[in-house]
């Protein structure tokens, strides 16, 4: 690995013999050139307006933006040789170092500052531009010196090979020598910069940098990375000094490799080394590992009045720990409990008995009570009463149980069982906490028990802590607080609960510190002023955990509590791997939103350029969109939402996934937008989005759809039209065989009954006038008028046989006419015929059955209405032929109308069948006191015997002129 890049746009960029590779904080990715020759890089710089200038150990240079790269070489001005590095001035101009001294770019081709400049050697090795201006230079002999507002450099030593130069926070210039020492120089208002006294010695020093809070970090081929801190660096006035402070890192203490090359510092100050077998990155942590001796385990925590911390342990003897210096007391491993007091008074127990412990040594209080009967029995858990009386929980296979110790004597309590946590809170009530969901408050002689009965759901309780309003409670069924003697449990933002808790602990801030076997939970004091309100308020939290610098996770069973808070405000917390510190008023946080980028879009495994509009052929069945969220220092957290506008109505959150693919999208457009959190929730908003189209095939088009609507239509009428004409001729076959079976009836009535009934009637005649009775006799004037109206039956009959065999037939409006003078002078009732529309002859069997439904209609109006006014409506509609009879009468029997007609009547029956014949609608409406409406509509198609002209379009072909 040669060189470190980070560009604008996040990506973390690796020069290697092997080519040029980009890594998004999870992936690496191979760049592929267009020429192969130039493959092995040797120097990287990212340039402040976007865009990566790149040299090659072959020679050359390379500038790299947008996926657009531009070679340059001989012919742009550089030398054959190889160019080392690259620097950027105060005006966004590039300088070029290596063979041939310095190069700058102007106008595409690189001008040349060499020995006309006063430089000397024929290389520079290394060039550094101040933040006043000033150019620093190194070659293999000599340091060079250039003013801001000079034109010439001037030698500020020779004899030494400058491997690298940079400049500290407080302005000062460091210079590296390969193989020898390190250097620093100072202006102190000279023109010429002056050597301080003193130098850090080192074997090999190829690269340096110095991090934002001041330290500085050198690179070492074969021995790791040294560092040193700001405060060391601050305080020397000689760098002699700093040779006892270095700290160093290598393979033995987790370091990829041994051989270091490039540093970089990326834009949120994780600093990244390169080596010979990876890449490591090197960040700021809340966590600070206490100096502890290795093998220690089972930390049992307590804070000192001084400021000290003190830890008993499984495994070593009783230590305290104040500033950075451990002291240890001749007090035997196995004290799992620390206790301090209300007066800072720090009490350590454990197998042998009980201590009181201070910076002046160690006072035995008492032997472990059960000690006779339970030689590898423990002590618990302590805590102290408002009478200074130490309450002592004592475990073991015999004589265990909570005993109390004053005036010099052990006094075994009544309260059954021993306590896993012991607490005093402000009032002096004494708070027992066991493992089988049962809390003992013991204040003055009065002892209550809380368990499941009561509520109490808090498990094994593990941990106690007051804040001035409650007593919050932890255990392994979650974290609560006390109302008086009711419990009440506290839920996270996120639906979940603070499972396993083993301690508690206010800080400074007043915010709410929870360990658990989960990780540590921050609790901001706002929220639980809240949660102390409502219980059921969700508590939003922030998270430590393992990539937070938390090397291991709390003791499930014991020692308890797992935190404590020392008196300078820092917090302590036991893992399984050592204790560590934080402070909660210097909380280290990412503020900077993470880059988005996307990468790329495939469409049926084929790339295209990321244009914004990008139109993907028609038949494209699947989209696969890569994107990056480039946050560096902590990738594992970094969190990512996708949307498709078009088709997701909501941001998706896709948590890791750096790639979605969607299938069978139909044609159209669409919009992906993607947005992601850092490690801490700050959230780019903005994010990055992409828009493209997807073309429809010929049968997805509007104009398709239209024309494929349009033959739907049109083959719905033709059915229509075909079901139609099929109605119309069952209709009209079944209406000719009843006008066939009519004519049959007539030549029937006329070939016997009408034939025979006159000689009959003759024969009468005869014989009436045979009879001895003279013509005014009343009998014989009654004879003859019989035989008159028989006679006139008979020509009514013939009249109506006639009527039945020929084609002519009247209308209705005619008909109307003729029913007036018969029935339109019934007393009691006036007769109102109205005829609308331009009249239109009927088919005949339609006429027949109409009048039929008219005259029955009518004459059920005379007869059984008792109303006083009788409307008829004809209307002759260009698409239906309507019929009203309405009478303003007493109106049909519901009973009637729900049977469908009078027992043994026909009437309403025949109307019924008849309009069913003729596919009309027929509707009988008799509403209580509100007269009888009967109507009838029959289609224009049914009714008239022809139908309006209607306009036609006929094309036809022309012949050409």
């Amino acid at each position: 690995m040669a060189a470190l890049a980070q560009t604008l746009d996040g990506y973390l960029w690796i020069g290697t013999d092997h080519g040029l590779y980009h890594f998004d904080g999870t992936r690496f990715e191979r760049f592929e050139e267009p020429s192969t020759s130039k493959r092995a890089v040797y120097g990287l710089s990212a340039s402040s307006g976007g865009g990566l200038w790149i040299s090659y150990e072959a020679g050359g240079i390379s500038f790299l933006k947008d996926g657009q790269i531009v070679y340059y070489d001989s012919k742009a001005g550089l030398p054959r040789g190889e160019i080392e590095g690259f620097t950027e001035d105060n005006h966004g101009a590039i300088w070029a170092y290596g063979a041939g001294y310095l190069y700058t770019l102007v106008g595409g081709h690189w001008k040349n500052i060499g020995s006309d400049s006063g430089l000397k050697d024929g290389t520079a090795s290394s060039l550094f531009i101040a933040r006043n201006g000033a150019f620093w230079v190194g070659t293999d002999q000599h340091l060079f010196y250039r003013a801001a507002n000079a034109t010439q450099f001037v030698p500020l030593e020779q004899g030494r090979f400058v491997s690298h130069i940079v400049q500290a926070p407080d302005g000062s210039i460091w210079i590296a020598h390969l193989r020898g020492a390190i250097e620093r120089w100072t202006t102190n208002g000279t023109a010429i910069p002056v050597r301080s006294s003193g130098s850090i010695a080192t074997n090999s020093a190829e690269q340096m940098l110095f991090d934002r809070q001041g330290g500085l970090w050198i690179n070492g081929l074969g021995d790791g990375i040294r560092h040193i801190a700001s405060d060391a660096i601050q305080e020397a006035t000689d760098l002699s000094v700093l040779n006892e402070k270095i700290e160093t890192f290598n393979t033995s203490n987790g370091l990829s490799g041994d051989y270091v090359w490039p540093l970089r510092i990326d834009r949120e100050g994780n600093i990244w080394f390169g080596t010979g077998a990876g890449l490591d990155r090197f960040s700021r942590s809340n966590f600070t590992l206490a100096p502890f001796p290795p093998g220690t385990h089972d930390f049992a925590l307590a804070a000192g009045a001084d400021g000290s911390i003190w830890t008993g342990s499984s495994s070593k003897p009783v230590m305290e720990l104040k500033g950075a210096q451990i002291k240890t007391f001749d007090i035997p491993p196995y004290t799992l409990t620390a206790y301090t007091d209300r007066t800072g008074m720090v009490y350590i127990g454990g197998q042998s008995g009980i201590w009181k412990v201070s910076a002046t040594g160690a006072e035995y209080v008492a032997s472990r009570p059960n000690a006779s009967v339970a030689p590898l029995g423990l002590v618990v858990a302590m805590t102290k009463d408002r009478n200074d009386t130490l309450w002592v929980s004592i475990g073991g296979i015999a004589g265990s149980g909570l005993y109390t110790w004053t005036a010099g004597q052990w006094k075994k309590s009544s309260i059954s069982g021993f306590p896993r946590a012991d607490f005093t809170d402000t009032d002096g009530r004494i708070w027992l906490g066991y493992r089988d969901n049962r809390m003992v408050i013991v204040d003055g002689d009065h002892v209550t028990t809380l368990g499941t009965h009561e509520g109490w759901t808090i498990g094994d309780t593990k941990a106690f802590q007051q804040d001035g309003r409650r007593l919050w409670i932890g255990g392994s069924e979650g974290l609560g607080y006390m109302d008086g003697l009711r419990l009440k449990m506290v839920g996270l933002v996120d639906g979940s609960s603070l499972k396993n808790v083993t301690g508690i602990v206010f800080s400074d801030q007043g915010d709410l510190w929870v360990h658990t076997l989960d990780g540590i939970f921050q609790l901001e004091a706002k929220d639980v002023r809240q949660a102390e309100t409502n219980a059921s308020y969700p508590m939003p939290f922030r998270k430590f955990g393992v990539l937070d610098g938390l090397p291991g996770a709390p003791a499930l069973q014991f020692p308890l509590p797992s935190v404590v808070k020392s008196t300078d405000g820092r917090l302590w917390f036991a893992t399984s791997n050592g204790v560590v510190w934080l402070d909660p008023a210097q909380l280290v946080s990412n503020p900077l939103p993470p880059q988005v980028v996307i990468n790329s879009i495939d469409a049926d495994g084929k790339s295209y350029a990321l244009d914004d509009g990008l139109t993907l052929p028609a038949h494209t069945e699947n989209v696969r969109i890569t994107f990056s969220v480039l946050s560096m220092t902590m990738p594992e957290r970094v969190s990512a939402k996708i949307r498709m506008r078009g088709l997701d109505n909501e941001w998706r959150d896709v948590g890791l996934q750096r790639e979605v693919s969607y299938s069978n999208l139909a044609p159209g457009h669409y919009h992906f937008d993607v947005i992601g959190a850092n490690e801490d929730g700050v959230w780019n908003t903005t994010g990055r989005s992409i828009g493209f189209g997807i073309k429809p095939a010929f049968y997805q088009t509007t104009w398709f759809a239209v024309i494929g609507i349009c033959l739907a239509v049109l083959a719905l009428w033709q059915a229509l039209v075909f079901r139609v004409r099929q109605v119309n001729r069952r209709l009209r076959a079944r209406l000719e065989a009843r006008h066939a079976e009519r004519e049959r009836i007539a030549r029937d009535l006329h070939d016997t009954l009408l034939q025979s009934f006159p000689g009959v009637l003759m024969k009468l005649q005869a014989g009436v006038n045979g009879l001895p009775l003279p013509e005014e006799a009343v009998e014989r004037q009654f004879l003859n008028q019989t035989l008159d109206q028989a006679r006139e039956i008979i020509v009514e009959s013939r009249d109506q046989v006639s009527r039945l065999r020929s084609e002519e037939y009247g209308n209705l409006a005619e008909l109307l006419a003729t029913f007036a003078p018969e029935h339109g002078g019934r007393p009691g009732m006036a007769l109102n015929i109205s005829v609308e529309g331009h009249e239109r002859k009927l088919k005949k069997e339609i006429f027949e059955e109409v009048a039929f439904i008219m005259k029955e209609a009518l004459c059920n109006a005379y007869e059984h209405s008792g109303g006083t006014l009788l409307a008829v409506r004809l209307n002759y509609r260009h698409d239906a032929l309507f019929l009203e009879v309405h009478d303003d009468g007493e109106g049909i029997d519901p009973a009637i109308m729900d049977a469908g007609g009078k027992p043994g009547h026909w009437g309403l029956l025949g109307m019924r069948e008849r309009a069913k014949q003729m596919s009309a609608k027929l509707s009988i409406e008799s509403p209580s006191g509100n007269g009888t409406r009967v109507t009838l509509c029959i289609p224009a198609r049914i009714a008239y015997a022809s139908l309006a002209k209607t306009r036609r379009f006929v094309w036809s072909k022309q012949p050409a002129p």
